[in-house]
């Protein structure tokens, strides 16, 4: 798939790693400016026109779409090659910033909780290095900075329906992680991420007074039901080694001690890998929903939503991934990963257009308590941004 001219003094025609090392005090500062200054899903407008200005400075063309906040960033490089995609996400979460850092965030109930104010850092700063080295740049690299990759449907199906993935060979992304050090990267075999779906049940009784239940078919009691019997499809419905997860993360019910509810709802997340077993969860949740409130004298209403689609890395750009790192970071910093995430992530659907490859970008803090993502004490360390920086550039320059 990729040829890497290993002839060539440490493969690169270009100092990869001293090019990135000089770049990254300039991409930390863009890092903390975004961090200071989060926004949500498909509104980041702030983040967008800093975009779209540094890569105007490096001479990147920019491309924008009507009603969006997507950057497109188009490069041709002075040496025949591959088309690859480049993607980073660019929103924040609605949380308010605990953590004790200089950059914190100034707006009140938005954190960069998830490391994509990371992510797009690292692009912006790829994308002025390509542009400054594009003679020795195979190909034509496309910078992806998309919108709302926190908030299904997701901000990448409507960068593809604008055209985007036209022509590309291969894509690739990042995504920070806590569970490796700065310096480091994980790649995944097979599948990256899961798909992330979703359900609403409303479990529909008849209310009535708390001293009288023979009068009533009480709502609760059948939820009840409900949330037990889901617990045996992953155990009994689902192959051992297949992975699956469903969670009944809210249930609401009931007004005081005295009534017994006639409404029960609960909201359901549902995690799998393999497209047959994601439809054999959701044959089996609305069967199990059905019979138990129809045993029960209750009715249903079920609204059941699919949400991110797993994500299944393509092994040779794994590969190509993989060597790239071991060559830049030394084989010691390349981990590999064959567990994959049951979070989603919307990079998906970039991968069913092309060829592709989703790799983790170390980044624990060095402190002693490391908070998770989605956390509002949620770090980084900053020294994984020159990691970053240099992987990027050294897959766009080895795409031939």
């Amino acid at each position: 798939m990729y040829a890497i001219d290993k002839e060539k003094e440490g493969y690169f025609m270009i100092d990869v790693k001293k090019i990135s090392a000089d770049m990254t005090s300039q991409v930390i500062a863009w890092r903390r400016q975004i961090h200071a200054n989060p926004e949500l899903a498909f509104q980041e407008h702030k983040t967008a026109a800093l975009v779209e200005s540094v890569l105007e400075k490096a001479g990147v063309e920019v491309v924008r779409f009507p009603g969006s906040t997507a950057v497109l960033g188009i490069l041709k490089g002075g040496k025949p090659g591959k088309t690859i995609a480049l993607r980073a996400d660019m929103d924040a979460l609605p949380l308010d910033e605990l953590a004790d850092v200089d950059h914190k965030s100034q707006t009140p109930g938005v954190m960069h909780a998830c490391g994509h104010d990371v992510h797009t850092a690292i692009l912006m700063g790829t994308a002025t290095l390509l542009a400054a080295h594009k003679d020795e740049m195979p190909g034509t690299v496309k910078f992806f900075f998309q919108p709302a990759e926190e908030c299904p449907p997701g901000g990448a199906i409507g960068m593809i329906e604008n055209g985007v993935m036209d022509g590309v060979d291969h894509a690739f992304g990042l995504h920070v992680g806590n569970d490796y050090p700065a310096g480091t990267i994980g790649v995944t075999y097979g599948y990256s991420s899961a798909n992330s779906d979703r359900a609403d049940i409303k479990i529909i009784g008849k209310g009535g007074h708390g001293a009288q239940p023979q009068d009533t078919v009480d709502a609760v009691v059948v939820a009840s039901h409900v949330v037990v019997a889901l617990q045996t499809i992953v155990s009994r419905n689902i192959g051992a080694l297949d992975s699956a997860v469903i969670t009944v993360g809210t249930i609401h019910a009931g007004t005081v001690n005295n009534i017994i509810a006639e409404t029960a709802g609960m909201k359901l997340t549902v995690r799998s890998l393999k497209p047959e077993v994601r439809e054999k969860l959701r044959e089996r949740i609305e069967g199990i929903v059905k019979g138990v409130t129809q045993a029960m004298n209750a009715t249903y209403e079920l609204e059941y939503s699919y949400g991110y689609p797993s994500l299944p890395n393509t092994e040779p750009v794994v590969d190509f991934v993989k060597e790239i790192a071991e060559q830049l970071l030394g084989s010691e910093n390349v981990k590999v990963k064959n567990i994959p995430s049951m979070g989603g992530e919307d990079f998906a659907y970039f991968a069913e257009k092309a060829p592709s490859a989703f790799f983790r970008l170390g980044s624990r803090p060095k402190e002693e308590t490391v908070y998770p993502g989605h956390n509002p004490r949620f770090t980084v360390d900053e020294a994984c941004i020159e990691t970053g920086l240099t992987m990027m550039v050294g897959i766009a320059l080895n795409s031939k």
